[in-house]
């Protein structure tokens, strides 16, 4: 036990007070140090917060003000690496291991006890299989940043070797002889020297608790970064239902279990849905005039995701089936993510008309033979027979400008229209040549 001596003309008394000064005075320094260096990483913390969430405003993303400046999350942890695991994305800074590898401890600190903080110093040797990552990630500290699976911030630190040299080696037996001679300090206590292995500098408590407080403030960003995404999701979703709302093209929104989120007035119309229970688009079977195939395409859309295009008849409570062109696809944000179905109808009424009427021009005019008329003169038929050829060439020109016209629902009028004036004209002309032929005959 160390003796204290009392100073010269002082007293222990005095010693003492003097010592209890000196300890608190020092005690003191390293509070205002901590509080110094926690105010200034609090700081730090809270100019990264600013850059995040204005670069959320500003680019509609926070991924820029995450990486523009590495100190701010390196340095604080002294890592040589972060990142950041986030839905599907991976976002890192510093020595990091493959982006593969970092899903997969990811994947392992989901399987941990849920802590606020996970923090280990020799993460290949608490799991074997990450051994491989000690170069740059034998110790990590992580945090997680929402309640989803797979989403943390994490440190990394790179292996550090070292030796440690201890004063005898600690798993040998002891051996007890029965000469006290046989015990010697050069033999019982030389040194014993250790190579670790796979283990990074240690974290500290303070490690852990600037840890926490980064990524509580990463948590507050990305809830932050949803919430904008929810409003904007949420904008353009009404947009888009009033732009089908107005839409005079039948059509159903369906989610990736085929269950209808959103239809039209002109859907609900044309398929005349309104005493139908339409709540997925397996129901819409039933309103076909096909149920059969209708049912297995609709099934074939649903389950193996494939489109269908067809022209299909649609029931109709009065009259003959409705013709429609029916168009429905599978919508997928990635190759395997389904979103879900969209399905439009096209009422072909107009277009079957529209055929109907070039079908009757067809065989109404240009199948007429006006050039055979009993009592044409052979001298004159020449002449006459140009000119229904020109009446005739003209009119299916007409015919092709009216077939092309984008009001289709005009073509039937307009083409009846050409092949009575057609009619007419060639009858006019008929009279002319019985007349002309007539008054040759009597100059004759």
């Amino acid at each position: 036990m160390p003796v204290i001596t009392t100073p010269p003309g002082g007293s222990l008394y005095g010693t003492r007070a003097v010592c209890e000064l000196l300890a608190e005075t020092i005690a003191t320094r390293i509070a205002a140090l901590e509080s110094f260096i926690q105010g200034d990483a609090e700081l730090t913390v809270r100019r990264l917060e600013q850059r995040m969430i204005s670069a959320i405003f500003r680019d509609g993303d926070w991924r820029s003000a995450f990486c523009d400046s590495p100190k701010t999350l390196l340095q604080p942890l002294k890592a040589t690496g972060t990142a950041l695991l986030f839905r599907h994305d991976v976002v890192s800074v510093g020595e990091v291991p493959g982006t593969a590898e970092l899903r997969e401890v990811g994947a392992w600190l989901d399987q941990q006890p849920c802590r606020p903080v996970l923090a280990t110093a020799s993460l290949g040797i608490d799991e074997p299989a990450f051994a491989a990552l000690r170069s740059v990630a034998s110790g990590i500290l992580a945090v997680p940043v929402s309640s989803s699976p797979g989403e943390y911030l994490i440190w990394l630190r790179p292996e550090r070797v070292r030796t440690i040299t201890w004063g005898g080696d600690p798993s040998k037996a002891v051996v007890i002889g029965d000469d006290p001679s046989h015990l010697s300090p050069r033999r019982s206590f030389a040194q014993w020297h250790q190579l670790v292995e796979g283990t990074s500098e240690p974290w500290t408590r303070a490690d852990l608790a600037m840890a926490r407080l980064i990524g509580e403030t990463v948590s507050i960003v990305l809830l932050q970064f949803r919430s904008v995404r929810l409003l904007i999701a949420q904008d353009q979703l009404d947009r888009v239902r009033q732009k089908v709302g107005a839409s005079e093209l039948p059509v159903a929104i369906a989610d990736a279990g085929g269950r209808i989120l959103l239809t039209n007035d002109a859907f609900r119309q044309l398929l005349q849905v309104g005493s139908l229970p339409v709540l997925c688009l397996r129901d819409l079977s039933g309103c076909f005039a096909d149920l059969d195939d209708a049912r297995w395409r609709l099934e074939d859309l649903l389950t193996d995701r494939r489109s269908w295009r067809a022209e299909v008849r649609l029931k109709a409570r009065e009259g003959e089936a409705r013709p429609v062109l029916v168009t429905a696809d599978p919508v997928f944000s990635s190759p395997d993510r389904l979103l879900g179905f969209v399905v439009q109808f096209t009422d072909l009424r107009e277009r079957k008309a529209a055929e109907d009427a070039r079908l009757r021009f067809q065989s109404g005019v240009l199948g007429e033979n006006r050039l055979r008329s009993p009592g044409v003169g052979c001298e004159s038929s020449p002449l006459y027979r140009k000119l229904l050829y020109a009446v005739f060439g003209n009119a299916q020109l007409a015919a092709l400008e009216i077939t092309h016209s984008a009001d289709i629902a005009r073509i039937p009028e307009s083409l009846e229209s050409v092949r009575l004036s057609v009619s007419r004209t060639a009858e006019l002309l008929e009279r002319l040549l019985q007349h002309a032929s007539s008054a040759a005959g009597k100059d004759g």
